[in-house]
């Protein structure tokens, strides 16, 4: 049984569940997020096998019982990687495009660990090559740079709808 809990802004499932399919959060640490699930409204038969689970291993959690928690806080789960690796990126353009953080700092972050320093997908492309070409930019290219990062995480954003 689902319900919504009563201060989403402290605890957001949807946000929880991208960090654990792209690979930031571990299994050991899924009792402590199901604990807090069913603390804020949350139920069923996977958020309380986990909640209950002291000291798991990875052999203790069955990836189903996972996606079924998930499911349970409302997310559409298992969340492909591909998928998360593109909300993680939104997140980190947001940041940067709301002066919350430097656009050189989440466009490196983007570079080296949401695209793992593999092929970016094509939306963050033209982000991870303006990120490379600053690593050892010139210092009187820094404002260039920094209006073409501008420009690149904006037209990112707005391709996904943001």
């Amino acid at each position: 049984m689902k319900s919504v809990p009563s201060d989403p802004v402290k605890f957001d499932p949807q946000a929880i569940a991208i960090r654990y399919y792209f690979g930031d959060l571990n299994y050991w640490q899924l009792p402590a997020i199901c604990v807090e699930a069913l603390e804020r409204g949350f139920d069923g038969k996977a958020l309380r096998i986990i909640a209950g689970l002291v000291n798991p291993t990875a052999r203790d959690i069955r990836q189903e019982e996972i996606n079924s928690a998930f499911s349970d806080m409302g997310v559409n789960a298992p969340i492909p990687k591909e998928e998360a690796r593109l909300a993680l990126a939104t997140e980190a353009a947001r940041r940067a495009l709301s002066g919350e953080s430097n656009v050189f700092h989440e466009a490196t972050h983007i570079r080296l660990h949401i695209c793992e320093l593999h092929q970016p997908p094509p939306e963050l492309q033209a982000i991870v090559a303006l990120s490379r070409e600053s690593e050892h930019a010139a210092r009187w290219k820094w404002a260039h740079l920094e209006g073409q990062l501008h420009a690149a995480l904006s037209d990112f954003l707005r391709t996904r709808g943001e």
